[in-house]
């Protein structure tokens, strides 16, 4: 297959460094494989793999690199159940491999919901400057679907802009553009089949994910191949944890009981006294942290190191660049965060008021890619291109 080949190649001479950082492997793109001495900071989002010596935001380029599969037999039973949605930071794929990082630590300082808030937005916009300055001549392709996306057609961009939109929410976002005179092309976004693509996805996604929920490879290939590879994706990833009430249903350890405790909690929380309702939060918060480092890490820190990987193209979240994180780790979600903010977080990132659209659907799951990501399939594909077992 001509992915492996090129990904073999590209790990062949990895570029060495004495000290690696999670911005050098995240805000520039080019480099597929590191080897350093050591590693600096403690990535909560954007993924980043360890084999010995060896780095990349690429599990499949760590296996390749090494030449083989040590099969983590718990991954594999996990990724093989019916009702299989995701694998956890710590449990992998491959036994030689870790995931570097861990849960976001969190002071609880900023307790006012409006200092937060604008600290926020001025973090924001200096992270976005900051990408933009990294990688002149780019273009800024935003993702775009609910308001967590459509606020991010408001930061002040200096590189090109366009928008992707894909149904239901392609009439929405054109709508959104529309009425607050924003200019901004968009075009319609589609999930392509492609049985060959297919087969790179299986074996990218390293049974992380059921594949049905990582979608649009092929058509975002395209768009990067159309404007060679100089283009950035972005998402409105982790945007649902800092701005909404998300927080408040993320109990950890995930489980049926605690599932239905998080989501009872979450809906109930408005009519709970308020003292109640603060310790209620100030217990579930730090939980919230350690389940997005399991969990929404790999679901969308790992979709966005996916895409990136098959469109050869950086693929990032304004929602988690590092003057926001500094802000997001200083946050009381208790005090701050009772109620959604995102209808209050787009006007400070453009300076006035911005209307929204009360609908808010979503697009349905990628039927082709089904159950895909099963160990037997990413297994096979591995030894058909010269990947063994262990």
């Amino acid at each position: 297959m001509k992915y492996v080949d090129n990904i073999r190649k590209n790990v062949k001479e990895p570029v060495k460094v004495s000290v690696l950082t999670e911005e050098m492997v995240w805000e520039k793109f080019g480099v597929l494989l590191w080897q350093a001495d050591r590693f600096e900071g403690e990535p909560y989002f954007y993924p980043v793999y360890r084999w010995e010596n060896y780095y990349s935001y690429s599990l499949l380029a760590l296996i390749i690199k090494k030449g083989n599969l040590n099969l983590n037999e718990a991954a594999s039973i996990d990724a093989n159940k019916p009702n299989f949605l995701s694998l956890y930071s710590h449990n992998i794929i491959d036994n030689d491999i870790v995931k570097i990082g861990g849960p976001l630590i969190n002071d609880q300082s900023i307790w006012d919901s409006e200092i937060y808030l604008q600290e926020l937005a001025a973090a924001m916009k200096a992270d976005v400057e900051h990408i933009e300055t990294l990688n002149p001549g780019y273009t800024n392709f935003l993702m775009c679907g609910g308001k967590d996306s459509m606020n991010m057609l408001l930061l002040p961009w200096k590189n090109p802009v366009i928008a992707l939109s894909a149904d239901p929410n392609y009439t929405l976002v054109c709508e959104f553009i529309q009425r607050n005179n924003l200019e901004v092309d968009v075009r319609l976004l589609k999930d392509s089949f492609d049985p060959d693509m297919l087969e790179e996805e299986i074996l990218e996604c390293c049974c992380r994910m059921e594949l049905s929920n990582w979608k649009w490879g092929k058509d975002l290939r395209n768009i990067a191949k159309e404007f060679d590879h100089k283009v950035i994706f972005w998402k409105g990833q982790y945007s649902e944890i800092l701005l909404s009430t998300n927080w408040k249903h993320m109990v950890w350890p995930i489980s049926p009981v605690n599932d239905f405790f998080g989501k009872i909690h979450r809906v109930l929380s408005p009519f709970i006294p308020g003292f109640i309702k603060f310790k209620l939060g100030q217990w579930i918060a730090p939980m919230s942290f350690t389940r997005a480092w399991h969990f929404t890490s790999i679901r969308l820190g790992g979709h966005m190191a996916f895409i990136r990987s098959l469109c050869s193209s950086l693929v990032l979240s304004p929602y988690v660049g590092p003057n926001v994180t500094k802000v997001f780790s200083r946050v009381n979600h208790a005090r701050a965060v009772q109620y959604d903010r995102r209808r209050d977080f787009g006007p400070l990132l453009c300076g006035r008021n911005v209307w929204y659209p009360d609908e808010n659907p979503g697009p349905d799951l990628s039927f082709f890619r089904e159950r895909k990501q099963v160990p037997e399939n990413f297994i096979s594909l591995l030894e058909k291109n010269g990947v063994p077992r262990k």
